[in-house]
């Protein structure tokens, strides 16, 4: 089973059999992200089993699922700007010529660093107020699921800024 797992976490890092895609970002969230799924399907099946067959639900699996869940959702944010799969509307750029195209990616993807880094400093005194908050079943401090907002934010700047960097460099 272990070897399995093993398998699952490598072909996530891969598209087409090839991993042409040796980012940062993308070798060290992909993992996490097909981990915590596997996990939140483990945890999911354990309190279907516990509930409809034994009779006794597991107060604690909800709740976890939920948190992986969170994560997942910020990190993936990340992977999805990194790949350009975000939705947006180019009804304007299809028109311009290939210089001016370059300066609206250029724009957006700064445009995207201010954001993001208003979600960053917004989401610091979140994380720092709710250190004492405890989740009701596991009772883990709420900062460490809270953590997953700057965390992803920090990456979504080091995605934009190397989106640009490389825009420069054609």
């Amino acid at each position: 089973m272990l070897y399995e797992i093993k398998k699952f976490i490598k072909s996530s890092q891969t598209e087409n059999g090839r991993n042409n895609d040796r980012d940062l970002v993308n070798l060290i969230f992909k993992p996490i992200i097909s981990s915590l799924f596997l996990l939140m399907i483990f945890i999911t099946f354990t309190q279907v089993i516990f509930r409809y067959i034994l009779n006794s639900a597991l107060p604690w699996a909800g709740e976890i699922t939920i948190f992986f869940f969170i994560w997942v959702i910020f990190l993936g944010a990340a992977i999805t700007l990194h790949k350009g799969l975000h939705i947006g509307v180019d009804i304007i750029t299809t028109q311009l010529n290939e210089k001016k195209k370059k300066s609206v990616y250029i724009f957006t993807n700064f445009l995207i660093i201010i954001f993001c880094l208003l979600i960053f400093i917004g989401s610091i005194p979140l994380v720092i107020d709710n250190y004492t908050q405890r989740s009701p079943a596991l009772e883990i401090r709420l900062t460490f699921v809270y953590l997953s907002i700057p965390f992803s934010m920090v990456a979504m700047i080091w995605v934009s800024i190397k989106k640009i960097l490389n825009e420069l460099k054609k």
